[in-house]
């Protein structure tokens, strides 16, 4: 399964990313993934507990986890159970979190089921829905422009 973003996304920060394979001097200000952004707009809208349902309009981005990522999918896994259950009102002892965890957890090397890259997906999503609404109405135009505003988002946003 794909970790997806919507076209509007990646045109949006399509300054602040450097194309596939390049390297040098005129990328330093720049994401070496789209992931890297994605990541960040995942925990925008996972600091919001708010996502976006519609997501038709998504395209791939990755499947799996950029190398970089790997050592920390157990805890975007963890990560995006915890805000579900914040979201849906799950006490720690509910046996609904079980269930919960069954639904979003596999043992895929993402540990993620198809169904919790979804969701991430759909937070994903918000989170860029989020960041372009306030602090970036417009296009970043380098990564620390993009970091900046992801502060701002991450203090705002999180309940």
């Amino acid at each position: 399964m794909h970790f997806k973003f919507s076209k509007n996304a990646q045109s949006f920060f399509s300054y602040i990313i450097s194309p596939s394979g390049s390297h040098g001097a005129s990328n330093q200000n720049k994401f070496e993934y789209q992931f890297d952004v994605y990541y960040c707009c995942a925990l925008i809208g996972l600091a919001a507990v708010q996502l976006d349902e519609d997501t038709s309009d998504l395209n791939d981005l990755v499947e799996g986890y950029p190398k970089k990522y790997e050592d920390n999918k157990a805890q975007i896994a963890g990560l995006l159970v915890a805000t579900e259950a914040k979201r849906l009102g799950l006490d720690v002892h509910s046996p609904k979190l079980e269930d919960l965890m069954l639904e979003y957890l596999s043992d895929d090397e993402t540990l993620l089921s198809e169904e919790g890259i979804k969701k991430l997906n759909a937070y994903a999503l918000k989170g860029y829905n989020l960041i372009h609404d306030y602090p970036l109405l417009d296009k970043p135009t380098s990564r620390e422009e993009f970091l900046e505003a992801f502060n701002v988002a991450i203090q705002m946003y999180s309940k």
